[in-house]
């Protein structure tokens, strides 16, 4: 819940309680007051950052700029060492810097600045000797094509950092005749940023991650690899997770987050002792500001995913060395908030480290009026930590307003080893393309993501020793193709999110719009070896008989072109053996290419070496068995689904891996489902209430669309919506909803967890509903095209479109950025930021503002919304997203900005109920002692009662907010 009017403490004030604060955690030792105290034992250099606190965002704000953010540099790490401010002759104190990091040798810095007068921020190199600045990248407009942030030197001299100039992705267009334009996060926010690398002096700039969301924070290993912080969102999962990958990006793999508590881990670094110190804090709303976490990288793949060699005591992966615990969600944290930490190569084991205490504020709750403790601006200062003796030491004491963070000794140390770019494969290079071979998708990981669980009555992965048992699913003898669950792969892509896209032509989906590149079978071993487009954020699903997935993979892949990427499994533990080794790889008994197999090869390449063809991805889900020795048994029988079935006089078949819902969609329904399903207000078992009519909604869209994905509301017998408390502490209310019918775009379980197919099909899958009122057999409607075609639609997200351009764009061979179907862009940025946002923030970002988990784990913020209309403070990423809502400038009232908070009787809308406040017609001193003058009944058939608190509407159409937002839409420009 959002609140109003921040108290603020003095500067001398705060100092007084830091100081307070620090002696009384820390022991005599740290005695303010004393100059020992204050001086760090083995004395070096310092550079640090000073910047506003208004540019401390979260961990989804990529860029952040904000005048008066300087580069500091002194001698000795001491709180009475004199500071040096290095970069005020360019900035002039207007302009920004960030990121700030040493060479190896201890005689240069790079950082990252943004002047007054500058277009973007860029890496620049400070060299201590000479005192000189220079800007890496000397051309101007190469210089402007992006933001450049997140510099790190690599070992062989070249510099990787972070930028939304996204270099090779925007050559990919263009090549697929597509103007090139710079996507958006999965938030529709902001310009992603992701790695790329180049020269010492600037020059052969190369993009080297593909992701749909932020890719920060990169350093470099001891390894010589690039580990970084990825913004790793596909549907529910949403985190930050720790990656690493080799300079060229080949070979990028998850290090450690995926399955582990806590959300956000950012800043990692490595420590001497080969440990990764990471501050691990919520999605948003902590200034980026946790608790500081050791993760033993070398033992464990997650906290309690061990390597099964590992003989130490350590029981978990990660260990909070904070010297006092800070919660994981967005409570209040009394014992403050650390950021930036750089762990010390010098034998102590010990950080450096920025740290802001509790600074108490008192704001007002703008529905109850009611005054609440929260967390104030933060007052981030400079410490040396010590994690054996749990000492905060100060540095640089903080100043009211400025943040002072990225902490880094300059000092030389041991360069990490140097990884040469990887040969490749020059054919696929010229194609742009690149190998993906898995060596098996089945389960070992204990994570559950492709075992038994995902499986419904009459499908089985026999186990063995806790795994899948791969000796018995790929011996023909034992197990046919109609007995193994997993029967094809479907690989897909991202469809880059442009700016100011209508947020209604996606739809109500947690996915971005996909393509499906093709299918191949999945081999009976569980592995796949094929060709994939490269430098592409691709996704990868398990497929069974009937085109419906079973799993999804929940991060997007990407390869590099020319590389072929083998990996364990899609489920297999990142320590120990793999699922598909010795023993079980190399050995195909009872096949005809038994005598052909290659030691320690899987299933798939034995076959794709002896013949290529198979390496190529099929449109049509096709499988032959070509394995199966017939000395032994019959083949199983061949498996085609195609679109030959779909009626092209009412529709024309998916291409290029486009499935948009009025093109191929709602004419199936047109087909085979109006003649019963006509009827919104029906409750006979042959309409159901649902309307699969092609009629349009107020919002431009397909009515039936809104009817399949969002779920219904329980209705109580006065037929009124069931709303119940969120939560026994909250005020807040929801209404109670059914599931949606298709249940793909908000489960990740995709087509098996939808109603809808389990209709389809007469089968009991995965969803929550049950098929005991189901009395029609709706079996015989549709043929195997089109139910292929509905899984699919529904397995990539039950988007509204998968295309962000118009309806008639391409025709003349090259698909224009004014040919893209925009939200409304020319809306008074200025306005927003005064009137609108703090409107937003106060009544809308208490659900639509995410706070922590990574959906499986870890805290969640129990009233946010899974919607596309997220909210996270940042002024210029909420004023895109909130341009995303809004398609029609001339008539507001029907854009989703304002039709979905509407919850009064004009405008009836049971997603935004009514919420309980205190009814300001309540006497305050009311009494509930029948013999005090000022009492008032408690019990409301009483005539004289006066409830305490009433319910009224978040957002009606004559309240104050609502109204102002909507003369802001019809003001336009």
């Amino acid at each position: 819940m959002k609140f109003m009017k921040h108290v603020v403490l003095g500067k001398n004030v705060l100092i007084g309680l830091l100081i307070a604060f620090l002696v009384g955690c820390s022991g005599a030792e740290n005695g303010a007051g004393s100059e020992e105290g204050l001086l760090v034992d083995g004395q070096f250099p310092l550079v640090y950052v000073k910047r506003s606190t208004s540019s401390l965002g979260n961990p989804t704000d990529g860029i952040r700029f904000n005048a008066g953010g300087d580069l500091y540099y002194r001698e000795i790490a001491s709180a009475s060492a004199s500071e040096v401010n290095i970069t005020r002759s360019y900035t002039n104190r207007q302009g920004d810097v960030s990121d700030p990091e040493v060479s190896f040798d201890g005689t240069k810095i790079i950082f990252s600045m943004r002047g007054p007068n500058d277009a973007t921020w860029n890496v620049w190199e400070y060299t201590i000797a000479s005192k000189q600045l220079r800007r890496v990248i000397e051309d101007n407009a190469i210089a402007d094509l992006g933001d450049d942030v997140d510099p790190a030197y690599l070992p062989d001299g070249r510099i990787v950092f972070s930028s939304n100039r996204q270099q090779t992705s925007l050559a990919l267009m263009q090549a697929e005749n597509k103007e090139p334009y710079q996507y958006l996060d999965e938030y529709e926010r902001e310009r992603v940023i992701v790695l790329h690398r180049m020269n010492a002096d600037g020059t052969d700039i190369e993009q080297i991650s593909f992701n749909q969301s932020h890719d920060r924070n990169p350093t470099v290993l001891s390894t010589g690899e690039i580990m970084y912080s990825r913004w790793d969102h596909v549907g529910g999962r949403n985190h930050f997770p720790i990656f690493t990958m080799n300079p060229d990006g080949t070979n990028t793999f998850i290090f450690y987050g995926a399955f582990s508590p806590g959300n956000s881990f950012l800043h990692p670094r490595e420590t001497e002792q080969g440990m990764v110190i990471s501050d691990l804090m919520p999605l948003s709303g902590t200034n980026e500001g946790g608790g500081l976490y050791e993760i033993d990288v070398r033992n464990f793949s997650e906290n309690t995913e061990v390597d099964p060699n590992y003989s130490g005591s350590r029981t978990s992966g990660q260990i909070e060395i904070s010297p006092n615990p800070i919660p994981l969600s967005r409570s209040i944290s009394t014992n403050g908030r650390f950021t930036t930490p750089y762990p010390l190569w010098d034998g102590t084991n010990r950080v450096l480290v920025s740290w802001t205490p509790y600074i108490e504020a008192e704001e007002t709750n703008v529905l109850t009026g009611q005054s609440m403790s929260v967390e104030g601006t933060p007052a981030y200062g400079l410490y040396m930590f010590d994690p054996t003796k749990t000492t905060l030491r100060p540095l640089v004491l903080p100043s009211q307003g400025v943040a002072i963070t990225d902490a880094v000794p300059v000092v030389p140390r041991p360069a990490p080893n140097v990884i040469s770019d990887k040969t490749v494969d020059a054919d696929l290079v010229n194609r742009n393309k690149a190998i993906l071979n898995v060596k098996s998708v089945y389960d070992t990981d204990s994570q559950n993501l492709m075992g038994n669980s995902m499986l419904v009555e009459n499908e089985n992965i026999p186990q063995l020793s806790g795994a899948a048992d791969l000796t018995t699913l790929k011996d023909p003898a034992l197990t046919t193709a109609a007995q193994r669950p997993g029967r094809f792969i479907r690989i897909t892509r991202a469809v880059p999110t442009p700016r100011g896209i209508d947020r209604e032509s996606i739809g109500e989906s947690m996915f971005e719009m996909q393509e499906i590149i093709g299918y191949a079978p999945l081999e009976p071993d569980g592995s796949f070896k094929l060709e994939v487009p490269a430098d592409t954020p691709l996704g990868i699903s398990v497929v069974d008989e009937n085109g419906r997935a079973i799993q999804v993979h929940t991060n997007w892949v990407h390869v590099r072109p020319g590389e072929t990427r083998t990996c364990n499994g899609c489920h297999s533990p990142r320590r120990g053996s793999a699922l598909n080794g010795a023993g079980i790889a190399g050995n195909h008994p009872n096949t005809l290419l038994a005598s052909n197999v290659e030691s320690g090869e899987s299933m798939a390449e034995t076959a794709t070496r002896l013949d290529p063809a198979k390496l190529i991805l099929s449109t049509d889900l096709s499988f032959v068995d070509y394995w199966t020795d017939p000395s032994v048994r019959a083949a199983d029988a061949d498996l085609t689904i195609d679109y030959s079935g779909l009626d092209t006089t009412i529709m024309t078949a998916p291409v290029g891996g486009v499935i948009n819902y009025p093109e191929h969609i709602q004419p199936l329904w047109d087909k085979h489902c109006v003649s019963c399903h006509n009827d919104p207000d029906s409750n006979n078992l042959v309409s159901a209430g649902l309307d699969l009519r092609n009629t349009t909604n107020a919002r431009g869209r397909l009515q039936s669309y809104d009817e399949l994905v969002i779920g219904d509301p329980l209705m109580d017998e006065d037929g009124l919506p069931i709303i119940r408390q969120m939560d026994e502490d909250s005020l807040e209310l929801e209404v109670v909803r059914e599931d949606p019918i298709v249940g793909g775009n908000n489960s990740r379980g995709g087509s098996r967890a939808s109603f809808l197919m389990e209709v389809l099909f007469a089968e009991e899958l995965r969803a929550s509903q049950s098929l005991d009122d189901i009395a029609t057999d709706h079996t015989t409607y549709l043929n195997s095209s089109e139910l292929r075609l509905i899984a699919e639609w529904i397995d990539l997200g039950a988007q509204y479109l998968n295309t962000p351009y118009e309806d008639n764009a391409g025709e003349d061979g090259f698909f224009a950025v004014n040919e893209i179907r925009s939200s409304i862009s020319s809306l008074n940025f200025e306005t927003y930021e005064d009137e609108v946002h703090p409107i937003l923030m106060n009544w809308c970002a208490r659900c639509h503002q995410p706070f922590g988990g990574n959906g499986l784990s870890g805290p969640l913020n129990g009233n946010f919304e899974f919607s596309k209309f997220i909210l996270t403070g940042s002024i210029e990423g909420d004023f895109n997203v909130t341009a995303s809502m809004i398609h029609d400038v001339t008539a507001p009232d029907n854009t989703a900005l304002l039709t979905r908070p509407a919850s009064d009787a004009i405008a009836p809308n049971p997603l935004h109920p009514q919420v309980e406040v205190a009814n300001p017609d309540y006497p305050e001193d009311a009494s509930t002692d029948p013999d005090d003058p000022n009492y008032v009944p408690t019990d409301p058939d009483d005539p004289e009662y006066i409830a305490p608190t009433i319910f009224v509407p978040i957002w009606d159409t004559t309240s104050t907010q609502y109204q102002t937002v909507k003369s802001w839409i019809l003001a336009g420009p």
